[in-house]
């Protein structure tokens, strides 16, 4: 049987998730869809608005038959590792296709581009270096080096979402893995300041909510995401951005230079930057703005916020292993996706086990996030599946 798995952070579930969802099932006809999610930090370093429970909850909802935790080791790395987790993850719980996004939907192309990158040829890597010693952060670095080789390469490198599918084929190559990738065209734009009905992104919607502009947020989420938004709002089930900020600080000052420089992809200089700019700001916001530019992206600063926080080392991140164990977070009465389980690799858990087994990074991970929404930090393990 084809059993369809999407790699996702649904935060919240938009109405272009929603049509990623359906299109995937459409062009798979999967008798399961498994879907990887992000835990309470993001791929990009973030704390996530909405209880990973809640986000599953909406998935289920949608059309996915069972939804798991992503572990926080694999999630707060750079797309490249992500990738890798999210694919071992998918593959080891029994999924035959992969579905994705991407701004330029050619699948012939993006594998090229994956080949290339995984390949390695000396005129990409002289490239590399020499873009890199130019002053460019490695995003752009890249971006040039693969052009030179692949010309069509260096715009497609230049998409958030075309990075991501580069990387999951990738992964499928790098684990050797039987898995189908299926590519859905992803309309929009990802860095976009408002919501847009026709393809919206979730930052846009997330800062839509946080400012209060309620109606352009939740025209563009469908029904059951929409409830789930309303209700986290009400109850104060949302991260409070001043205590965010202040676990935020209050961590990095007390850090030296040394410690902050064994985060991972902490390069030398920006372990004295960052330490800097902690000093002298007052919020993540701040913090980011200071450092943001032609060398460090937004996304790897706020990345490395989430290490600091999490206690993540280069040495742990490096050698940590592929997913093991898993929480299960939202399952839907389907024979066909349990069945598939029994024989497989990872060892797949309810709230209540999973707290005794734990990586104490993803628990860490809980912590914060509960004490950043004023809730008990029994929380994640008193929520029914």
């Amino acid at each position: 049987m084809s059993v369809l798995g999407i790699v996702a952070e649904y935060d919240p579930f938009h109405n272009g998730h929603l049509f990623h969802l359906r299109s995937a099932m459409e062009a798979v006809s999967p008798s399961a869809v498994l879907v990887a999610l992000s835990g309470p930090f993001k791929q990009r370093g973030e704390m996530a608005l909405l209880s990973p429970f809640v986000r599953a909850e909406c998935a289920i909802s949608s059309g996915a038959d069972a939804v798991f935790m992503l572990p926080a080791l694999w999630t707060v790395r750079n797309a490249e590792h992500y990738a890798l987790g999210a694919v071992s993850l998918l593959s080891s719980l029994g999924a035959t296709h992969l579905a994705f996004g991407a701004e330029t939907a050619d699948l012939s192309l993006l594998r090229q581009t994956a080949d290339l990158l995984e390949d390695s040829p000396e005129k990409l890597t002289v490239t590399l270096h020499r873009e890199l010693a130019l002053g460019k952060g490695y995003p752009a670095a890249l971006a040039a080096a693969a052009g030179a080789c692949i010309p069509e390469s260096r715009d497609l490198l230049s998409h958030a979402n075309n990075v991501l599918a580069v990387c999951y084929l990738r992964a499928i190559r790098r684990l050797n893995l039987s898995v189908t990738p299926v590519v859905i065209p992803r309309f929009g734009s990802y860095h976009a300041l408002i919501p847009d009905l026709s393809a919206p992104s979730a930052s846009a919607v997330r800062d839509s909510l946080r400012r209060g502009n309620w109606n352009a947020a939740l025209a563009c989420l469908p029904k059951v995401s929409s409830d789930a938004v309303l209700a986290a709002f009400q109850t104060g089930g949302i991260p409070c951005p001043q205590v965010v900020d202040s676990l935020l600080l209050n961590k990095l000052r007390s850090m030296s230079v040394k410690q902050i420089s064994r985060l991972p992809d902490c390069s030398e200089g920006l372990d004295v930057a960052l330490s800097k700019a902690a000093a002298h700001s007052f919020s993540h916001e701040e913090l980011i703005a200071r450092l943001t530019g032609r060398r460090y992206s937004s996304a790897r600063i706020s990345r490395l916020c989430a290490c600091a926080l999490l206690d993540i080392s280069l040495e742990q991140a490096d050698h940590a292993s592929l997913p093991a164990s898993v929480l299960l977070l939202g399952i839907k009465k389907n024979p066909s996706v349990t069945g598939s389980w029994k024989n497989s690799p990872v060892q797949i858990l309810s709230s209540s086990k999973w707290r005794d087994t734990a990586d104490p990074v993803d628990l860490a991970a809980w912590r914060l996030w509960c004490l950043a929404c004023h809730l008990p930090a029994s929380y994640p393990f008193t929520q029914r599946i």
